[in-house]
């Protein structure tokens, strides 16, 4: 099966940055472009494992073929995954709306169990730098309120749910639980206008209903493996 991958490469980390925008939530990222089409094989592979784990197949997926559809190296906010392409300016279909939905709820899933599985208290950073699991947790939480405010306007009662979870500490999980029903609800709710619309903001990448989920599927994504690299082999 052919998959159309976008690459950003940026002066921020000096890395490259993989995208599958027909496999939403599928991303990679390499310290070179050449080992970023490498490794994007293996995560479209990864991605796939993950729908399958949930009982999802894709059809014609048991080949993998990348072609490299664009690659953004002259724009401004290079390597923090900011660009809009061209895949996301196509309206989103509800069917699509609902099996993406379906996504965010099994990443959610993997991200608690990679988070309840690490070996030191969730609110400890790590000896070898980085965000705290409690922190990864918040933080990830928070992007898809942003994401959501980008694309379709405030969505009310993210600073409180954010907030909870931080003060939740070690405990986490009643206030994860409680956040993502509004959030949910509202993008179930989209209308037409809004899985077609386009949010241009002047200098700065635009936002669609089609790229909002594609990045909250990435992000989490990012995170869960993050977790994980974390867990004793």
């Amino acid at each position: 099966m052919r998959f159309d991958i976008y690459l950003e490469s940026g002066p921020q980390h000096r890395k490259t940055w993989v995208f599958v925008p027909s496999l939403p939530g599928c991303v990679a990222v390499g310290p070179t472009s050449e080992a970023a089409i490498e490794i994007a094989r293996t995560a479209i592979g990864e991605r796939l494992d993950f729908l399958s784990r949930h009982g999802e197949t894709i059809a014609g997926a048991e080949t993998i073929d990348v072609v490299v559809a664009e690659h953004v190296i002259e724009r401004d906010f290079l390597g923090y995954a900011q660009q809009f392409f061209p895949p996301d300016a196509e309206p989103l279909t509800e069917d699509e709306a609902r099996r993406q939905l379906r996504w965010a709820a099994w990443s959610r899933e993997e991200l608690v169990a990679a988070a309840q599985a690490q070996p030191e208290p969730l609110t400890v950073k790590p000896a070898a730098g980085g965000r705290s699991a409690a922190a990864i947790i918040s933080h990830v939480a928070g992007a898809e309120w942003a994401y959501i405010s980008s694309t379709l306007g405030t969505l009310r009662g993210g600073s409180a749910a954010i907030a909870a979870i931080e003060r939740a500490g070690e405990q986490p999980w009643e206030a994860l639980a409680a956040e993502r029903p509004a959030l949910i609800g509202r993008l179930d709710a989209m209308t037409p206008e809004e899985l077609s619309r386009v949010v241009e903001r002047k200098g700065r990448p635009h936002w669609t209903a089609r790229r909002m989920l594609r990045r909250m599927l990435e992000h989490e994504s990012e995170h869960v493996e993050e977790l994980r690299s974390r867990l004793p082999t």
